[in-house]
């Protein structure tokens, strides 16, 4: 297609010859290039009065040559507010002389809605302006193609980023199902608040992107390794080691009392208490929380030691599993959950490899920062307040919701829905969560959704 300047030029030379006389030179316009144009050609005197017009204009438009004839445009059009978009065109062309101008809108017939590509520039003669051109293409075909190009495209990233998400859950079966929970909660929400018709509703396109970001929101867990992904409790496979170890101080103080190194009464009491050690170990090693006196137990036995084969003293437990058994919450260590922390900035150089759209930009970020918290107190970087968007913070009590009620969670029990709303509640009082949004959340009863 020709460039709108180069077309517009094109025109302006066309009409500087015939413009002073439109009535002498009819027959000659009627018979030319611009009456088998397939573009529409409107020409709009000084005055608004339409000056001519070519049989596409009058196809295109829907009008009858009647209806344009010698009309002004701005009652044709102007008070139609269904063609604010067309009208706003021409405005802008008015309102604005120093330049030629473009704009692809809607226009709404009474048959059918047309998608246009409206060119605007001026008549000159010499110096002075004569004439508005308003030149017509009729894209209604190639948008209709370009839209349902556009939409398999999307539906192709769509089931790519599923796919992926997918990929990710299920590398821990423990939390398969997380993303997809998440994904039903946001679609329930997202349509209370349009059924709602709530000031905070999303057009299609937000919506979209929005549930996108979801999908994608854990993305970076791919990288996180399986070992701290899936471990369920603070041991994890070190368990087994402990489990080992304890085996061959059995063997050792009985291999000491057949050689008489050690009495009867001896052997049987170091009996007892190494049995009363590996059951409280296993005990705290599955815990909830680590009471107190499970921390001055465990402070007990990391003073002890027992002798092998070679004579050589050894800790009855290792810093690192003396590390992870005095873990007060959860399961994991410092060390630990700095590394399952990282996920979101893994998240974030992932999705920064993906050229979004202008419009999907705000995935990346709104996928990156759901761990942020209002108060400042969350991660990666720590924001707080008007930094995080109303869209992250109703990801994140998406996503913390989820987490509490999850029923297949290897670290933690799952908690009733009522309980983790009053949770969450909890969070919004100190301030981590937005109060506002999670009184929508509850009304809206998209919760339930997952029960």
């Amino acid at each position: 297609m020709e460039e709108p300047d180069s077309i517009a030029a094109s025109i302006h030379h066309f009409y500087c010859g015939v413009i002073h006389d439109m009535n002498e030179q009819d027959d000659l316009i009627q018979k030319s290039i611009l009456r088998d144009m397939s573009e529409g050609v409107l020409i709009i005197g000084l005055d608004g009065r339409i000056r001519y017009f070519n049989p596409a204009a009058v196809h295109i438009l829907e009008k009858d040559e009647e209806e344009l004839s010698d009309k002004k445009i701005g009652d044709l059009f102007f008070d139609d507010e269904h063609n604010d978009h067309f009208s706003q065109a021409i405005i802008d062309a008015v309102s604005d002389l120093s330049r030629p101008h473009y704009k692809l809108v809607s226009y709404y017939t009474a048959s059918a809605e047309k998608t246009l590509y409206v060119m605007t520039s001026f008549l000159m003669d010499k110096e002075r302006k004569i004439a508005l051109i308003i030149l017509l293409n009729d894209m209604t075909d190639i948008a209709s193609m370009k839209r349902r190009y556009s939409n398999k495209l999307i539906s192709l990233i769509d089931s790519l980023i599923e796919a992926l998400s997918v990929a990710v859950d299920e590398r821990s079966h423990y939390s398969g199902n997380h993303t997809r929970n998440m994904v039903r909660l946001g679609e329930s929400f997202l349509d209370w608040l349009d059924r709602s018709d709530h000031p905070w509703k999303f057009d299609s396109q937000k919506r979209h992107a929005f549930l996108m970001s979801i999908w994608l929101h854990d993305v970076g867990k791919m990288s996180i390794p399986l070992e701290i992904m899936d471990k369920a409790t603070r041991l994890g496979d070190r368990l087994e080691q402990i489990e080992v170890r304890f085996r061959q101080m059995h063997f050792l103080d009985r291999i000491a009392y057949l050689e008489k190194r050690i009495d009867r009464e001896e052997w049987q009491r170091r009996e007892i208490i190494r049995n009363e050690w590996m059951e409280a170990i296993r005990r705290i090693n599955s815990s909830a929380f680590l009471s107190e006196e499970d921390h001055a137990l465990l402070w007990e036995l990391e003073k002890q030691h027992y002798t092998e084969e070679d004579l050589t003293e050894k800790p009855v437990l290792t810093k690192d599993e003396l590390n992870c058994l005095s873990i007060r919450r959860g399961t994991l260590t410092d060390e630990e959950r700095a590394v399952m922390q990282s996920h979101v900035m893994l998240t974030r150089k992932i999705l920064e490899k993906i050229d979004f759209p202008e419009d999907y930009m705000v995935v990346r970020e709104w996928a990156s920062c759901h761990h942020e918290l209002l108060n400042g107190n969350g991660y990666p970087e720590k924001r707080a307040g008007d930094e995080i968007s109303n869209e992250i913070r109703l990801l994140t009590i998406l996503d913390i919701y989820e987490a509490l009620t999850s029923r297949d969670r290897p670290y933690k029990k799952s908690i009733p829905p009522e309980k983790a709303l009053k949770i969450l509640e909890s969070m919004a009082e100190e301030g981590s969560l937005d109060r506002d949004i999670l009184e929508l959340f509850e009304q809206s009863s998209a919760w339930k959704v997952i029960l």
